[in-house]
């Protein structure tokens, strides 16, 4: 994905002052699904199966990008100035993160997908490397393709104030490439996609699922953002999960876009960070026992969860922030006998060329990318620059609260104050509270550290 900060910008731009809805794309048909007319299905489901003992690592949104390509110059820092990422430093924090989850007590790795910067073949190459790594260390890699994967039109190398187009990589290179990370041990394929079943441990189910539109992608042009199964997907997503419950296989999920929305209204404000038809496909999941999903895209530490009360049901949708963001997560998932699934989270603290300060220095980078960009795009609105720039920085304080997850606003602050602001201000902040608010708004459960009852969906 683009980084929040870019999204924001765009965000501000469609609808600042108007309240148009950025993401709208008409009202879907919700699909259908076997279990909603099949009685004796349903009957089946009622049981769920026991999860196996299981420790794993979850990481997403690692977006490498190969520092050959070109790291100085005009072209590269305006990127930069509109898409905070740690790009200069992504290999270096991906070194410190291979170093690290060598050393994690677990049997296999989930990565959700934007794995590259924006799909070159040689950053694509390098990622396959220091998978290969990891898994060395006796884990076993699975992976899925995110938006910035395949087909993406902007692949390019920065030469001083020019850019230039190299190789991206199909659907099929990417199989290719990423062979060894879950597509040769998958149990089952969809043949519209690269989704698979994979079996990580005994009675465990892996239903790595890709989410992503490349099919659609125009040379030349950015990645398709939005997420969505195409309809025979589906019908394989209900199959693989319907054959799991008849082998009576407890199931986890993995995809790029989130199957909830993360904070109230995350769907009309940035709906593109969602699945298209989330409601049906969680509901989708939750039916068949599949209560744990692992998600990235919008590069934030959160979990939600949804339920279904009259039938027992839930799901808990746990998105992981991103390796090239503040505050460079990762989590650590244990299962034990007793059905209690614990979710820790640890951080990247150092690299090479910050041993010291690297957690202050990724939040001091990325809190003034956001201030920049929200400078800049309410200045558009006829916002004197003092005034923007005393939003933008309110506005930065919610995006990096929602990216650490566990939001708090502390106690006598205003989300968003409009005290001693002009009228320009005042329609700013009068018009778009409410975004800033929603950020703040922290859904259940905790996003960081939480241990799941996988019987009752309860928490503690």
């Amino acid at each position: 994905m683009r980084a929040l900060p870019k999204i924001f910008h765009i965000a501000l731009c469609v609808f600042l002052l108007t309240g148009v809805v950025a993401c709208s794309a008409g009202q879907e048909v919700e699909p259908k699904f076997k279990y909603e007319s099949d009685a004796s299905l349903r009957t089946l489901l009622e049981a769920a199966p026991a999860y196996p003992e299981a420790n794993f690592v979850v990481f997403s949104d690692l977006h490498i990008y190969d520092p050959t390509l070109g790291t100085e110059g005009k072209a590269f820092e305006d990127y930069l100035a509109d898409d905070r990422k740690l790009l200069r430093e992504s290999t270096e924090i991906m070194e410190a993160a291979v170093a690290a989850m060598e050393n994690e007590k677990a049997s296999f790795v989930l990565v959700s997908g934007d794995l590259t910067k924006d799909g070159e073949r040689v950053s694509h190459e390098l990622v396959a490397n220091y998978l290969s790594q990891l898994e060395a260390s006796g884990k076993q890699i699975y992976v899925v393709p995110g938006n910035h994967d395949i087909k993406n039109g902007h692949s390019f190398k920065y030469i001083g104030d020019s850019t230039e187009r190299v190789p991206n990589i199909t659907a099929a290179e990417f199989e290719q490439i990423y062979g060894e990370f879950g597509y040769k041990e998958a149990l089952y394929r969809d043949p519209a996609s690269l989704s698979y079943v994979a079996e990580p441990q005994a009675g465990l189910w892996l239903l790595a699922l890709d989410s992503c539109i490349y099919a659609e992608n125009v040379e030349d042009e950015e990645p398709i953002t939005d997420g969505k199964f195409s309809p025979s997907t589906l019908q394989w997503v209900e199959e693989m999960l319907e054959k799991a419950a008849r082998e009576n296989k407890a199931v986890i999920v993995m995809l790029h876009h989130g199957i909830v929305e993360h904070y109230v209204g995350q769907e009309k404000n940035f709906g593109e960070y969602v699945l298209d038809d989330f409601s049906a496909v969680s509901k989708l999941l939750a039916m068949y026992n599949a209560r744990l999903v692992f998600t990235g895209h919008y590069h934030a530490q959160d979990i939600t969860v949804a339920r279904w009360p009259e039938t027992n049901k839930f799901v808990f949708d746990i998105e992981t922030g991103s390796l090239v963001t503040y505050p460079v997560p990762y989590r650590i998932i244990s299962i034990d006998a007793a059905q209690k699934a614990a979710v820790r989270t640890k951080h990247i603290e150092s690299i090479s060329s910050h041993p010291a300060d690297f957690q202050e220095y990724t939040r001091a980078y990325v809190q003034s990318g956001i201030e920049g960009i929200a400078t800049r795009t309410i200045m558009d609105y006829k916002v004197d620059r003092a005034e923007a720039e005393k939003l933008a920085g309110q506005v930065a304080q919610a995006f990096l609260a929602h990216y650490a997850g566990d939001e708090n606003l502390p106690a006598g602050q205003e989300a968003l104050q409009s005290r001693g602001l002009s009228i320009p201000g005042r329609v700013v902040v009068t018009f778009r509270k409410d975004l800033v608010i929603e950020l703040w708004d922290d859904l259940e459960p905790p996003d960081n550290n939480i241990t799941i009852d996988l019987k009752t969906g309860g928490w503690q």
